[in-house]
């Protein structure tokens, strides 16, 4: 694996619990990472993973800088099963 993604296997690890969007990442690898890398990145380095990770749905979020929600992808693992409600726990 390149070292630029290095972030790949942590995000693995995160999604054994519970799906999340690709911010919630984001947010999530901010506490681990120096640079961590921004939603629009996690899903064009996830969706090329195709078996390790799936795109499960797409959600709404609400964003500071836009007067309205956008779409973000919902990412889980695609060994794993999950409800369909927030918070999305691995029911595995």
């Amino acid at each position: 694996m390149s070292r630029k993604n290095a972030w790949k296997k942590r995000v693995y690890e995160l999604l054994s619990e519970r799906a999340m969007s690709s911010t919630e990442i984001s947010h999530k690898l901010k506490e681990t990472h120096r640079y961590n890398p921004h939603a629009r990145k996690i899903t064009l380095v996830l969706r090329a993973d195709k078996e390790k990770f799936r795109e499960l749905d797409r959600v709404a979020v609400e964003s500071w800088t836009r007067r309205e929600s956008h779409q973000v992808v919902l990412w889980g693992r695609i060994d794993k099963t999950y409800e369909n409600q927030y918070p999305y726990r691995s029911v595995d």
